[in-house]
């Protein structure tokens, strides 16, 4: 039997940063090359990393954060942790490890004054006891090459194709001006762009180099080829990694260029928005493929802050009464009052419109999931009609997205 009091949480170092890595990919099973090692340097936060060690001082547990900014409805920015890394080796489980990790980072979370934390859940079902939802749903798209005729056909345009030592000159401020268009969308560091352009090659899955479309100032697709051969014709297929636009027009005709590429049969995409427009723009939709991909999960670290955070498309007032067993100080009633667009979140004695737990809140915060859904689900509890008002009140012009895998 493993005493759970000799297992420490600690600080991990660069020189101690091999050993975590290598710890982490162990639970997971995961192939850690040197090389593979060299390019999460490039993104690690080391100061954020938090290891679990046994009473020999071998790492049973690992975790850690990054420091993002996380667009809001509005055009605004919040500070996001992005929780990352997370393992604990089967032999310690159910022994409280992860639970006291969580609420390590969440106390450096709160003294760097970010408000929200943010993950992506390789198995959801853990996290919503932690407080987080899922709040920004995803989707993938399969689009046969010969059913991609789009409603917007007319000509691309002036594509270049860049050389990926231009990338991060150009691509990252046009990335910044498109974020700020929809929720729950992070900042990419200048590490994240440089993995993105070192593409190694034993990290494509048989697939060909990442190739970079650019409409100069409208927006740009990366993606790249994995090529395949059926009776004497090519059936290659597109893996679509970004495409962003800044416009109605660009997006048709960034989606046309990459429908097209050469010696392709299919395309495929993950994490697009749920509203993503190459479900209209097609003139036939019903021979693409649609399903839900991984959602970004978000927790309020800080609650008053997290929802007074946002802008508001619409004035309103509504009383929520939100449980939070980690967090006893999000736990309680709470008055929110929208007024011109900003919001006011104080305590309140009032009775409540709706009574919720915090990853309810959370999930719906950012407009990309309806309250009156979680309530027919039984997860938010009061009048249908109060559930009602409260997606008028967190309604937002364009479903929020996360493009960042972290």
């Amino acid at each position: 039997m493993i005493d759970p009091d000799t297992v420490t949480l600690g600080r991990v170092d660069d020189d101690g940063f091999p050993a975590f890595r290598r710890a982490f990919a162990a639970t997971f099973g995961f192939d850690h090359s040197d090389e593979e090692l060299e390019r999460s340097r490039r993104v690690a936060e080391v100061d954020r990393l938090v290891a679990a060690r046994d009473a020999d001082g071998r790492i049973v547990g690992t975790s850690g954060a990054y420091t993002f900014g996380m667009s809001l409805p509005g055009g605004v920015d919040a500070s996001c942790a992005g929780i990352t890394v997370v393992s604990v080796r089967a032999d310690h489980r159910r022994r409280g490890l992860l639970t006291r990790m969580m609420e390590q980072l969440f106390a450096d979370a709160d003294d760097r004054r970010e408000p929200f934390a943010a993950l992506w859940a390789s198995e959801s079902p853990i996290y919503g006891r932690y407080g987080f939802g899922p709040a920004v749903p995803t989707l993938n798209v399969t689009i046969e090459r010969q059913h991609g005729a789009l409603h917007h056909d007319g000509p691309v345009g002036e594509v270049e194709l860049l050389d990926p030592d231009a990338v991060t000159d150009t691509l990252p401020d046009l990335h910044e001006a498109a974020r700020r268009q929809r929720g729950g969308t992070m900042t990419r560091p200048d590490g994240w762009w440089r993995r993105l352009v070192a593409d190694p090659s034993d990290a494509r899955d048989g697939a060909g180099p990442l190739r970079y479309a650019l409409l100069p100032g409208r927006g740009f697709a990366t993606y790249r080829l994995k090529p395949d051969w059926g009776t004497g014709a090519p059936v290659g297929m597109v893996q679509l990694e970004d495409l962003v636009a800044l416009d109605p027009g660009a997006t048709a005709a960034l989606w046309r260029f990459v429908i097209d590429t050469d010696l392709s049969a299919k395309l495929e995409a993950i994490r697009r928005p749920v509203d993503d427009p190459i479900v209209p723009l097609l003139i036939d939709p019903t021979r693409a493929t649609f399903r839900y991909g991984w959602s970004l999960w978000l927790r309020l670290l800080d609650l008053p802050a997290a929802v007074a955070a946002r802008r508001y498309l619409v004035d309103g007032t509504i009383v929520l009464e939100v449980s939070d067993e980690l967090r006893p100080a999000n736990a309680g009633r709470w008055r929110i009052e929208v007024t011109d667009g900003t919001a006011r979140c104080e305590r309140t004695d009032a009775a409540p419109d709706l009574m919720m737990d915090t990853s309810g809140l959370a999930t719906v915060l950012l407009g990309g999931v309806r309250a009156t859904q979680l309530h027919l689900a039984s997860q938010v509890h009061g009048e249908l009609a109060a559930a009602a008002a409260l997606d008028r009140l967190f309604a937002v012009d364009l479903a929020p997205n996360s493009d960042l895998m972290f």
